[in-house]
């Protein structure tokens, strides 16, 4: 089911008014950008940031290329300024049907509505008409099920993250929690008490993301219906919104589960916030351990509260592009078992470096490459320069139990999200169709009952405009 992102009723006439009026400039001097690039036959791709994860894989990809042999199928990275320039070039060139080749699910924008007025081009369609190599059946299963909407495969996921946060089961009998009723209700008990109010998370970004998560989950973007009048929301709307109003920490707060007076923090470690790589999560683990306490892995709420993921990188191809035979190669290069494993900072030993912040593959193969290579990793714990039997044995312990719990987690992974849940905030949705009705009601200008008329309102003009 394809969920997310999105745009603000009441400057909806606005907003048409300038992407119109801003198609002659707009238009003028993207079309020198394009053009630029298409005499050499690129593939092009728009970047706020040229240092995201996309960008840096391409750089690698264009040295590919040129090694190959096939300098013509490189991507030109078109750097901007801004997010706002960004996402208006990107909206008014798309519907006027020309724009970038590919399209990072991280940029933000109307993917619901692009989907409707057919902007994306269908992979599948494009590896019958093309031919190809790839084979999805070779992928994370649920992952890669994220990128179908109504039976077309709009969306490739290249690298995902599990929804999880960990913490130790000390900390958790500290606070009377349980994996048996670690419901919203018994945290705001528990974390909301008169002396001490502890926050969840301790860091504004992710009580953000906590909070849009649980939003999102009563909004059926394919069905365009909302759940907000449901008791399910009614409830527990109002325990996230004590949880969050607790927190309060200064932004960017280095924590590592601690307890103390009005900024507490019980679920993160400064090594995982969310998710992330094995070897992260592992490092987690190993800190843990040495303080002679027992890791707890607990999955992220959800609305059927299972164990999910997000996309953390992918791509979709616009429709319009004249290249989508080049995209599709691209695609290919991505998903292959040698750059998979790359990206995840497994392949050192074969002469690579990688990068240990893109978690998890989507390749079958490269993910148990992953582990094969994080299984033989030593943990120097007393940084002597030398791992001696003391260190093995404990290795050995914390290996076992961690690899247990991570693959289990990994194992029961029950659906995807397209949205780096990192950038909720961000988001297309939840920062421009609901972002102000949601800042009011956590500052309390407005009342719970004015929060839900206006978050329903918004959502179904969007999702019905």
């Amino acid at each position: 089911m394809f969920t997310r992102f999105l745009f603000k009723p009441h400057k909806y006439i606005k907003v048409i008014l300038a992407i119109l009026l801003g198609v002659i400039v707009i238009t003028s001097f993207s079309s020198c950008a394009i053009k630029n690039n298409s005499e050499q036959n690129h593939l092009v791709y728009y970047t706020l940031n040229d240092g995201d994860s996309l960008s840096c894989i391409i750089e690698k990809y264009n040295k590919y290329c040129i090694n190959s042999n096939n300098p013509s199928f490189q991507i030109e990275v078109v750097k901007f300024n801004s997010e706002q320039e960004m996402s208006t070039q990107l909206s008014t060139e798309i519907m006027s049907g020309s724009g970038p080749d590919i399209i990072s699910l991280d940029q933000p924008l109307p993917f619901e509505k692009l989907i409707e007025n057919h902007a994306f081009a269908d992979v599948d369609e494009l590896i019958n008409t093309y031919g190809s190599n790839i084979d999805f059946n070779d992928c994370k299963t649920k992952v890669m099920e994220s990128g179908i909407v109504n039976r077309k495969r709009y969306f490739v996921p290249f690298f995902y993250c599990p929804n999880i946060f960990i913490s130790t089961q000390e900390k958790l009998k500290e606070y009377d929690l349980n994996f048996s009723d670690f419901s919203y209700k018994e945290l705001s008990k528990q974390l909301s008490q008169e002396k001490v109010s502890c926050s969840l998370f301790g860091n504004e970004s992710d009580n953000y993301s906590f909070l849009y998560s649980f939003i999102d989950s009563y909004v059926n973007f394919d069905n365009k219906t909302t759940n907000f009048d449901t008791n399910s929301f009614l409830k527990n709307i109002d325990y996230i919104k004590k949880l969050i109003n607790n927190d309060n920490t200064s932004e960017n707060v280095y924590y590592n589960l601690y307890n103390s007076e009005n900024n507490g923090c019980i679920l993160s470690t400064p090594k995982l916030l969310f998710g992330g790589t094995i070897g992260g999560v592992k490092t987690a683990y190993y800190n843990i351990f040495l303080q002679n306490k027992i890791p707890a892995i607990l999955p992220n709420f959800s609305y059927e509260n299972k164990i999910t993921a997000y996309v953390e990188c992918g791509i979709a191809i616009n429709q319009n592009s004249d290249k989508k035979d080049k995209a599709l190669r691209f695609i290919e290069y991505c998903l292959s078992e040698d750059v998979q494993e790359y990206w995840c900072g497994s392949r050192s030993d074969k002469g690579f470096s990688g990068t240990n912040e893109i978690s998890l593959p989507v390749n079958n193969k490269a993910f148990d490459y992953a582990v094969e290579v994080e299984t033989g990793e030593e943990w120097d714990y007393n940084e002597d320069g030398e791992f001696d039997e003391e260190e093995k044995e404990f290795s050995e312990n914390v290996d076992s139990i961690f690899w247990k719990d991570y693959l289990g987690i990994i194992d029961d992974i029950s659906g995807c999200t397209l949205y780096n849940y990192k950038n909720l905030k961000t988001t297309y949705y939840n920062s421009t169709v609901i972002g102000d009705i949601v800042d009011k009601y956590l500052s309390g200008d407005i009342s719970k009952e004015k929060f839900i008329r206006q978050l329903t309102a918004a959502t179904e003009i969007y999702l019905n405009e």
